[in-house]
């Protein structure tokens, strides 16, 4: 098993990981530094023992964007082979969990909801979703022969014409 400590690193010591595959949006970097704004800085980034991060890139740019010299950051006991790396990179970023979304409906006010970082989508709030336009209907008329074909041909192309329906002629 490993074991973590806090240090403190200079923040121009720390690499990003160059198979650190998330991404903020702007408006998620804004809810992210607002976050840190009022709460500070709570969430350690996971770096390993040589300043690789492994998690909370998007934590350490908003830092650097602000300033900062230098960060509290999670350092396993010994270094972490490049497996384990990449494990610890996607398990970081993915085990996140579902949202109750009955209880966040039920306890918290929408607004609260969307300043703190969730989008009216998020929330459901969003513009309702266009009715799927039913599929025209298709007749398909099969004639013996040409000639009955040439008698009712009129009638199907003033059909037709008129957009009633759309025929498929086989004759």
């Amino acid at each position: 098993m490993i074991t973590w400590k806090i240090e403190t690193k200079q923040i121009d010591e720390l690499i990003p990981y160059s198979k650190n595959p998330r991404n903020l949006s702007e408006v998620q970097r804004r809810h992210l530094s607002d976050s840190i704004d009022k709460f500070g800085f709570i969430d350690k980034p996971v770096v390993n023992s040589d300043g690789t991060i492994i998690g909370g890139h998007q934590r350490v740019e908003v830092l650097r964007a602000k300033g900062a010299q230098e960060i509290e950051c999670w350092i396993p006991d010994r270094q972490l082979e490049e497996k384990e790396v990449e494990e610890l990179n996607i398990r970081h970023n993915r085990n996140n969990g579902e949202w109750d979304f009955d209880l966040l409906a039920n306890s918290f006010e929408v607004g609260d909801l969307l300043t703190w970082g969730f989008s009216e989508e998020d929330l459901g709030l969003g513009k309702a979703e266009k009715p799927k336009k039913e599929p025209k209907p298709q007749v398909s008329i099969e004639f013996t022969d040409r000639d009955t074909m040439m008698e009712y041909l009129p009638t199907l192309e003033k059909i037709s014409s008129d957009s009633l329906a759309k025929m498929k002629v086989r004759g």
